[in-house]
């Protein structure tokens, strides 16, 4: 069975968020191997898509305070819409339910054929920044639910996702699908490539202790907590680098604490980084991903440092934090920079428990795209075919739009 299908998301290139990966690895691999996939997302100025398979956009601008997400317009856009009527998709699948979630849940009711959702993030802490009212939060939240609500079947990215949605008021089932990664295990050889160009761009020594963190330069992900525990490591006089790459509204706020407490020539801000080959570099110069989010619930960080032996600290009993054993695949910290300063001390001058954990961490956390999206293909197709049976007549082509 050939499945044409749409991945829908307000977010995704140039921004490089995990959803926005999430969507595009659907595409791509689904696309590669189980028939036509395409994404269905914003517009952003100046930038053309260069992926392998057909992306359709619509008109959206700067979603303010929130930079560099953006605000869809797809029901001023006649072009867009045009283009939409004439595709004859299987299978929708919304990764949010917002304006992109919302012109999904149309287009399904409209063609007759089953959407997915997948709920992928704490969408009232989203709420609560932007509008600071719990109430009018609330009520956003019970909209969202009715989007979810809508859906054929609902996906989580692993089962702390799933008691969040519960928590929301969530009173439908749904299943677990893992994320995975699209960055692929090297042999010993090109890591030691890859290392070599990542050192050579953070201007680095071999025999540093590199830390990281890679994602949205925003409160929400605790970068407040790492940059703390930075100045306790300083103020102790430990060796370390510690490197940032990301962007996001919080990003100059976080430079000019770093100025202000002189840790500058320690703490270093690559921002975005879109070439995925460059990001890897960047990995394999690195030993330990920080990431004490707990307003993540799956992130595909983890993973892409799992492919290079590199194990995260992630906060204990956080979404993050599902599958990880503290000293085997990675490590637990407390949401307490007192916490996090203990154990990044330890780490170290432990290089030997920090490899230990990055091996545990290749070997359990880290999942290939490849893999995930064979089982996607499998539970689309049973979806279809509980829904419209027989399997209805597929299009042979969709190059004219």
């Amino acid at each position: 069975m050939r499945i044409r299908s749409g991945q829908f998301n307000d977010s995704y290139f140039p921004i490089m968020d995990g959803v926005g990966m999430t969507a595009h690895n659907y595409a791509y691999w689904l696309n590669e191997k189980y028939g036509k996939s395409m994404v269905i997302a914003p517009k952003v100025k100046g930038y053309e898509d260069t992926v392998g398979y057909k992306v359709h956009r619509f008109k959206s601008v700067l979603l303010p305070g929130m930079n560099p997400y953006r605000v869809g317009l797809p029901l001023i856009d006649v072009k867009f819409k045009k283009k939409l009527k004439k595709i004859n998709f299987d299978i929708l699948h919304a990764h949010c339910p917002f304006i992109s979630g919302q012109v999904a849940v149309k287009l399904a009711s409209k063609l007759n054929v089953p959407l997915v959702a997948t709920f992928h993030t704490k969408y009232r802490d989203d709420f609560k920044k932007v509008i600071n009212n719990d109430l009018f939060a609330d009520f956003l939240v019970k909209l969202t639910l009715d989007f979810y609500n809508a859906a054929d079947q609902v996906w989580v990215p692993n089962n702390a996702t799933g008691l969040t949605l519960m928590e929301y008021g969530y009173k439908g089932n749904y299943e677990v699908m893992p994320n995975g990664s699209d960055m692929l295990i090297p042999d010993e050889g090109k890591r030691m490539k890859y290392r070599k160009k990542g050192l050579d761009l953070i201007d680095a020594g071999n025999e540093e202790f590199i830390m990281l963190f890679v994602g949205q330069h925003r409160w929400e992900k605790n970068v407040r907590l790492i940059i703390d525990s930075m100045i306790m490591l300083k103020a102790a006089g430990k060796a370390f680098k510690m490197i940032f790459v990301g962007e996001g509204y919080a990003a100059n706020e976080m430079m000019k604490i770093v100025r202000q407490n002189n840790i500058q020539d320690q703490v270093v801000f690559l921002g975005v980084i879109t070439n995925r080959s460059e990001l890897q570099n960047i990995y394999a110069a690195s030993d330990l991903l920080v990431f004490p989010s707990v307003y993540d619930n799956s992130p595909l960080v983890l993973q892409e440092a799992a492919a290079f032996d590199i194990p995260s600290v992630v906060v204990r009993g956080s979404s993050s934090a599902e599958g990880f054993h503290d000293g085997i695949n990675g490590f637990l910290v407390e949401n307490e920079v007192t916490s996090l300063f203990n154990k990044l001390s330890e780490l170290l001058v432990n290089r030997d428990a920090v490899k230990k954990a990055g091996k545990g961490a290749r070997k359990t956390i880290y999942h290939p795209w490849e893999s995930i999206v064979d089982d996607v293909y499998l539970r689309y197709a049973d979806i279809i075919r509980k829904h419209q049976p027989p399997f209805s007549k597929q299009a042979d082509d969709d190059e004219e739009v």
